[in-house]
């Protein structure tokens, strides 16, 4: 019995480290991209309901009486949405696909450097949220909102004039 104790306890102490075999779930960019095409998927499946409503709504309306128009354009509105979506949804996929093989490949060579443990690096993530948000800013160059952002904010009101003319 204490023969077999003794080499359990050595086994366990001598054992091998082995690298992990799915390193991607432990990168926080690789779960952001999967959040993200989750999202993007179900707001897919919320506009195909869209457009299947809009497409009742356009067999359901009489003619000549101006609904006609507005339904329609509902329901272009509603296929060019599913049509983002749907390449959404694929960018993510794909882009999922590439961060799985990247990460794996970073772990490995983290890992034979001995710093498997430390991996990901905290500023990967990070340069990821600059770019990102980079990405999704609004794109919006309003003459007037870039004038008032410069102008800053309107001075406080000042009292009477001091003086007397």
């Amino acid at each position: 019995m204490k023969k077999l104790f003794l080499t359990l306890l050595l086994l366990v102490l001598c054992s091998c480290n082995k690298p992990d075999p799915n390193p991607e779930l432990r990168d926080p960019i690789y779960r952001d991209l999967e959040t993200k095409q989750k999202e993007a998927s179900a707001a897919l499946e919320a506009e195909k309901k869209t457009l299947e409503e809009a497409e009742k709504t356009l067999a359901g309306v009489v003619p000549q009486t101006g609904q006609i128009k507005f339904a329609r354009k509902r329901l272009f509105e509603s296929k060019a949405r599913i049509e983002k979506l749907e390449q959404l949804k694929r960018y993510y996929t794909l882009r999922l696909e590439s961060r799985k093989f990247e990460a794996q490949d970073d772990y490995l060579t983290a890992f034979d450097k001995g710093q498997g443990k430390e991996w990901p690096p905290a500023e990967d993530f990070a340069d990821y949220q600059v770019q990102e948000a980079a990405r999704t800013k609004s794109r919006n160059w309003n003459v007037k909102k870039r004038i008032e952002e410069e102008k800053g904010p309107p001075p406080a009101a000042a009292g009477p004039p001091k003086g007397g003319h």
